[in-house]
C-alpha cells in the first residue's frame, strides 16, 4: 500500500492559512502541517493544532519571505535588511551566502531559536522542513543536520521531485528551479541516510507550488509509484486576504477546495492510499 503525508506548509504565517489547515484536517485528507515560528498568527496555529490530536506538526524554518528573525535583528546582523527582516527570497540569500556576507553562526542561532520556540509549545515535532527549501543548501544543511542532533530530531523532508514529472508542461521558472532543487536535495540524500533520518521516497508539489488545484493533486495521486509521498500544499481560506499580504500569486482558496473535495478523497480510497504524517515514520 502507497503510503502518503499530505503537508500545509506556512501554518501560523497569517490565520486565513490557520482556518485552511484547520479545515483541511478535520474535513478534508491533510495530515501534517508545517508551523512557522516567526508567523503572526503563531499562536492561534498553536491552540488549533492542540485540538487536532492526528494532525502531525512540523516546523518550517525560514530564514527569507521578508519576514522577522526569531531572534533580534542586532542579534542576526547579516540575516537581516535595514527594515530588520529576512531577504524576500532564496535567490537574495544565496546570493548573500555566497558573496560572504552571510554569518553562518548567525543562521545556526536563528534556526536554533526558531526550533526552541516551537519545542516550547509542548507540541510533539514530528519533522522539519523549510521556507523556500533552502535547508537543503550545503552550508544550511550543514547547521539543519546538526540542529536535528542537538534536539533528538530525526525526520525531514528531502524535496527530490521528479526531474521529467510536467517537464514540458509545468511553469518554466518553476521546471528551472526543480531542478536545482531537486540536485541539492539528492546530493544531500546520501548523509540524511548515514545520520538515519527518516524521508520519504518521493515529494511532489515544487512545479505545483502554490498552485496544488484538484486538477493538480488528481493527477499527482492517479500516479503515484510505490513508495511513501509527501505532497505540499499551501491552503489558504481567502485568496483576496492573503494576497493583499503576500505577492506569490497562490491559489490558497483553490488548494483548501482541493484538500476537501469528495471527488479527492475517491481517489484516495480508490487507490488504496493510507494518508499519514511524519510522525508514523520511523
Amino acid at each position: 500500500m502507497n503510503r502518503v503525508i499530505i503537508n500545509a506548509d506556512d501554518f501560523g504565517i497569517h490565520g486565513e492559512v490557520n482556518k485552511a489547515v484547520y479545515e483541511g484536517h478535520t474535513k478534508g485528507i491533510l495530515t501534517s502541517t508545517s508551523l512557522l515560528a516567526q508567523g503572526a498568527a503563531f499562536d492561534e496555529a498553536v491552540e488549533l493544532a492542540g485540538t487536532c490530536p492526528r494532525l502531525g506538526v512540523g516546523i518550517h524554518l525560514c530564514l527569507v519571505g521578508g519576514l522577522p528573525p526569531v531572534l533580534s535583528p542586532r542579534e542576526v546582523p547579516t540575516l537581516v535588511g535595514r527594515d530588520g527582516l529576512l531577504p524576500d527570497n532564496y535567490i537574495e540569500f544565496i546570493s548573500k551566502a555566497y558573496t560572504g556576507k552571510i554569518d553562518f553562526s548567525q543562521v545556526y542561532a536563528e534556526l536554533d531559536a526558531q526550533i526552541e520556540k516551537v519545542s516550547a509549545t509542548g507540541l510533539t515535532i514530528t519533522h522539519l522542513d523549510s521556507h523556500q527549501h533552502l535547508h537543503v543548501l550545503p552550508p544550511v544543511w550543514k547547521i539543519t543536520t546538526a540542529l536535528m542532533k542537538k534536539h533528538g530530531l530525526h525526520r525531514l523532508r528531502l524535496p527530490r521531485e521528479a526531474y521529467r514529472f510536467k517537464l514540458f508542461t509545468a511553469r518554466p521558472g518553476r521546471v528551472v528551479g526543480r531542478g536545482g532543487l531537486t540536485a541539492l536535495a539528492v546530493k544531500a540524500a546520501p548523509d540524511a541516510a548515514r545520520l538515519c533520518f527518516s524521508v520519504t521516497d518521493y515529494f511532489w508539489g515544487m512545479v505545483d507550488g502554490g498552485d496544488m488545484t484538484e486538477t493538480n493533486l488528481r493527477y499527482i495521486l492517479q500516479g503515484l509509484p510505490f513508495g511513501i509521498h509527501e505532497i505540499m500544499m499551501h491552503p489558504g481560506a481567502s485568496n483576496d486576504v492573503l494576497g493583499r499580504s503576500f505577492s506569490w500569486g497562490y491559489h490558497w482558496q483553490e488548494e483548501l477546495a482541493a484538500l476537501l473535495s469528495p471527488r479527492i478523497r475517491a481517489v484516495t480510497e480508490a487507490r488504496k492510499l493510507e494518508l499519514i504524517n511524519y510522525g508514523d515514520l520511523p
